[in-house]
C-alpha cells in the first residue's frame, strides 16, 4: 500500500515540477495562408485610401532567429513588430514591400505580429507565409515563374526539276 502511495505521490510532484518547466516546442517550417481583402477605394473628401491589411502573431523563442517568406499574387507592405504587451504593434523590427519577400527577424519578446498591409489595389487573394528555424530559399509566384515554350520545327524538302523549254 505504501508502495502505491509513493509511486502516485512522486508521479504527482513530477508532473508538478515538469509543469512549471518550459516545454514550448517550434516544429517548422510552419505556413499560413493569410486572406487579404479586397479593396474598396472610396472617399467622399480628401485622398483616397486602399487601406486593407491582415495580420498574424507568431509564437516565437526570443533571441533565436526567426527566417520567414511572403508569396503573395498582389504587392504589399510587410510590418514585423515585437509585441511587448497587449494590443497590436508595438516596436516595429522591420517593413519590407513586394510580392515575394524571403528574411528573418530575431525577437526580444515572445511574440511577433506580421501584418500584411495591401500596396495597391486588388481583389482579394491570399497570401502564403512560411515561416521556419532555417534560412528559406528564395520562392517565386506564379506570375514570375519562367515559362516554358517548346518548338517544333518542320523540314520541308522540295526537289526542282528543269522544265523543257522548246528551242526556235
Amino acid at each position: 500500500m505504501k508502495t502505491k502511495l509513493f509511486a502516485t505521490l512522486s508521479a504527482v510532484a513530477l508532473a508538478l515540477g515538469l509543469a512549471g518547466c518550459d516545454s514550448t516546442t517550434y516544429t517548422y517550417p510552419m505556413t499560413y495562408q493569410i486572406p487579404i481583402g479586397s479593396s474598396q477605394v472610396t472617399s467622399a473628401y480628401g485622398p483616397q485610401n486602399l487601406n486593407v491589411s491582415a495580420s498574424k502573431d507568431i509564437s516565437v523563442q526570443p533571441g533565436v532567429p526567426l527566417y520567414y517568406q511572403v508569396v503573395s499574387p498582389i504587392s504589399l507592405t510587410l510590418y514585423i513588430f515585437d509585441k511587448t504587451g497587449p494590443g497590436t504593434g508595438g516596436p516595429m523590427l522591420g517593413q519590407m514591400q513586394g510580392e515575394n519577400v524571403t528574411s528573418s527577424v530575431t525577437p526580444s519578446s515572445g511574440t511577433l505580429e506580421f501584418v500584411f498591409s495591401a500596396a495597391q489595389m486588388n481583389t482579394g487573394g491570399t497570401v502564403q507565409f512560411t515561416i521556419s528555424d532555417r534560412p528559406l530559399a528564395a520562392a517565386m509566384n506564379s506570375a514570375m515563374a519562367p515559362t516554358t515554350t517548346q518548338t517544333t520545327t518542320t523540314q520541308t524538302t522540295t526537289t526542282v526539276t528543269p522544265a523543257t523549254v522548246p528551242m526556235h
